[in-house]
């Protein structure tokens, strides 16, 4: 009879798998280890920290025998900061983890037998790729400014002199501004508030900066993606790695398979970086978002580039998609949905089953909320032809994919 396993036991276990979220996967018996900043073939001695009724978490106390894939992480704060799960992985390994992983979000969750997966179009730049990046600062009375991320483990900040994943300008940036910040703060600094965020945009991918000076014009950032400008609020999204937009791009344009004479919607449009390509392959462009602002930014970035065949719409996806889609009988051809990590609410993907569009290009940096997703528009009459990977996140546990589906 197996001993119980009790918080506190030692083991020895040799890691199988990285599981999606980055802890590695190994087994005790029939029970199932998860062992975060673990790799296949680490054989490490672990302390049990959680006990579930069919798992348990440990962490890592000695790595006896490293895996091959195993590598030294370049940051000082990784395994306390929460904004890496994975320097510790060779990068060409890091690949093969999340194609795997992709596939078997879209077996396990959307129940699709041998997902057509691609090989991952990895980053140009495993490091130094992000042109933003948002820190947490934390004041007290007499105290200098905390700057720097959330702990991986809780809500504390961790203080970081420098992030390795983000551009060299965003450090300078990083720099100056605890420089500014230096010395005690009173009671009274930043209106009495003990904590907020600051964002920081890069130089790098930027349009119009000079060197040393801030990319952020107001409340706006200019960014340049294949030579063409884009307004994006300050607070806003924008795709993370400056070094495989283009790329991605270049893939959402493929993926829409377009002849000239569609109609097609951009939903969770943002500042329309996808539709300042579509717009001039189509016959009609809508773009939905949520974000006023974005929309703001979307309405001008196509109407300074001369493209006039945009119409968009600030608000709920849903609700547009039934007032102004399904209740006016505007027929859309292609869609492209880039929705949010928690992905598609059940009337976006109802509206989208009434709209019948022969194509689907379905963005997302989640693939367990993708495959949800996809599994009912699978059983809504799409068949799912094909599945890109895109290492956007270096180093981290997240992927983007870019699915494509027919009817």
């Amino acid at each position: 009879m197996e001993k119980r396993i009790e918080i506190g036991d030692r083991l020895e276990v040799t890691m199988d798998s990285v599981a999606f979220g980055g802890s590695g996967v190994g087994r005790h018996g029939r029970l199932v280890l998860f062992v975060p900043f673990a790799v296949d073939g680490d054989t490490v001695e672990i302390e049990i920290d959680g006990i579930r009724r069919s798992y348990a978490t440990g962490r890592i106390c000695r790595i006896l025998n490293p895996s091959p894939f195993r590598t030294e992480a370049k940051c000082p704060h990784y395994e306390r900061c929460g904004g890496c799960q994975y320097q510790h992985i060779a990068y060409a390994h890091q690949l093969e983890l999340k194609k795997r992983q992709v596939g078997e979000a879209l077996a396990r969750i959307g129940k699709v037998p041998d997902p057509p997966v691609r090989e991952v179009l990895p980053s140009p730049m495993p490091y130094a790729y992000r042109g933003k990046a948002e820190f947490h600062l934390r004041f007290a009375p007499g105290k200098s400014a905390l700057i720097g991320y959330k702990e991986a483990a809780d809500s504390r900040i961790v203080p970081v002199s420098r992030c390795e994943i983000v551009d060299e300008s965003i450090n300078r940036s990083l720099d100056m501004l605890r420089k500014k910040l230096e010395g005690p703060s009173p009671s009274n600094r930043r209106g009495g508030k003990g904590e907020e965020r600051v964002v920081l945009w890069s130089e790098a991918g930027a349009a119009s900066v000079e060197p040393g000076h801030s990319p952020v014009r107001g409340n706006r950032v200019l960014r340049q993606v294949k030579g063409k400008i884009l307004r994006v609020p300050a607070w806003g999204f924008f795709q993370a790695n400056s070094s495989l937009v283009e790329t991605m791009v270049d893939t959402v344009v493929r993926a829409c398979a377009l002849s000239g004479a569609e109609n097609l919607l951009d939903a969770y449009c943002g500042s329309g970086l996808f539709s300042l390509f579509l717009a001039p392959r189509v016959q009609r462009l809508f773009g939905v978002d949520g974000d006023r602002e974005a929309i703001g930014c979307a309405e001008e970035n196509l109407r300074e580039e001369g493209v006039s065949n945009g119409e968009f719409y600030a608000g709920d996806v849903g609700e547009i998609l039934k007032k102004h889609f399904l209740e006016r009988k505007t027929p859309v051809d292609v869609v492209v949905l880039d929705p949010p990590r928690i992905g598609c609410s059940a009337d976006v993907l109802d509206g989208l089953l009434r709209l019948k569009p022969s194509r689907i290009v379905y963005i997302s940096c989640n693939p367990t909320t993708q495959a949800r997703d996809m599994r009912r528009l699978l059983d809504g009459g799409y068949t799912l032809k094909e599945l890109q990977p895109l290492d956007m996140f270096p180093q981290t546990k997240h992927i983007e994919v870019a699915g494509i589906l027919e009817r």
